[in-house]
């Protein structure tokens, strides 16, 4: 197990937010699961969801293939804002136990627990080349897992450390062993996310997840929906530089198409956000992060892609596509019986032939 420094002093608070119970109804559970995903007491009904989940001694064992100290090493963030959480790792496998000697013991210890767990996967062994034991010990887990929780945005998408292939070979190995597939993206991935998600299973079942198999309760709307600088971008007051007033789009920003939760519950302990510190969002819990399809980190989100600024100003664009036709089916319908006004008076009153005239 990764070594975790001392709790933070503000533990006591995060972890007192249901006092000295701990058995709480399902009513207050989704209450809880709520609250992490929309509001800026997230850590504190995360802390409070953590304690119910450790003293529960029916729920799923908590599987963590962690990345180690090569990586972010999500496990060690988490415990440091979060102590508590570490109480739900029934079993750890790091990359460095990945060789021969090692699958081995993994799978023994997956074997002796108690019920169907569910694997959190933040970084995992290369799948779609030749079986090796790591290859095999992964596979065991996924087969024997209630669910599976990829976490992080390498290991949702791929990117510079991980393949996209392997990202693909995971997928399928999930489809052949029928076992539920839950993205969580994110650089890195709040600790409310994935105590959530693993409250939502135990509680009410699977979550509802978006077109990427991510919960929609965290990635189910854009950033910009809750953004403090949304009405200057409703208003059309974009910033020109960093530090001038007004909305980032225009530096970069990707909130219009980047679905997270950031800009409600917040970063720090709901202390702030990157657009609140005066930096655009990024967009690190989307697919092809950080380039971004040749955009980069601050290029330009074209608007061709962004969707009409507010509800009043798709209201004010539909009645002006509606005003539009009405008009021009008003025009050709007259131009129509303008046409026929004319045969018929060409009919009933013919032109006299020359020779009558004469």
């Amino acid at each position: 197990m990764t070594r975790l420094p001392a709790p933070s002093s503000n533990t006591a608070s995060m972890d007192s937010l249901l006092g000295s119970r701990v058995a709480v109804s399902r009513r207050e559970m989704l209450r809880l699961v709520a609250l992490t995903a929309g509001s800026a007491a997230a850590l504190g009904a995360t802390g409070a969801l953590t304690r119910v989940l450790a003293a529960d001694s029916e729920r799923a064992p908590l599987v963590w293939l962690g990345a180690g100290e090569a990586d972010l090493n999500l496990l060690a963030q988490m415990g440091r804002q979060l102590p508590s959480f570490l109480e739900l790792i029934a079993l750890e496998w790091t990359p460095s136990e990945w060789d021969a000697l090692h699958p081995a013991g993994f799978m023994a210890a997956l074997d002796g627990l108690p019920s169907a767990p569910v694997v959190v996967l933040e970084s995992y062994p290369t799948l779609d080349g030749a079986i090796n034991p790591a290859h095999t010990a992964v596979q065991e887990a996924i087969e024997q897992a209630k669910a599976a929780i990829l976490l992080g945005t390498e290991a949702c998408y791929g990117g510079w450390r991980r393949r996209v292939e392997d990202v693909k070979a995971l997928e399928s190995l999930c489809r052949r062993a029928k076992t539920p597939l839950i993205k969580l993206p994110g650089m890195p991935v709040p600790v409310q996310h994935l105590v959530g998600t693993l409250a939502h299973l135990e509680t009410a079942g699977f979550p509802r997840l978006d077109s990427l198999q991510r919960p929609e309760l965290y990635y189910g709307a854009p950033v910009c929906t809750h953004c403090e600088l949304r009405a200057d971008r409703e208003a059309g007051r974009y910033a020109a530089g960093f530090g001038d007033p007004g909305c980032l789009l225009h530096l970069g920003c990707k909130g219009p198409v980047t679905f997270n939760s950031c800009s409600r519950t917040r970063w720090n302990g709901g202390e702030n956000w990157c657009v609140g510190a005066g930096g655009p969002c990024v967009g690190c819990s989307e697919p092809g992060y950080p380039d971004h399809a040749g955009l980069g980190l601050y290029g330009r989100v074209p608007a061709s892609v962004l969707a009409p600024r507010s509800t009043w100003l798709r209201f004010g664009e539909l009645l002006g596509r509606v005003a539009f036709a009405a008009a021009a089916a008003g025009v050709g319908l007259h131009l129509v019986r303008r046409f026929w006004l004319d045969r018929a008076g060409r009919q009933s009153h013919p032109h006299p032939r020359r020779e009558d005239a004469s």
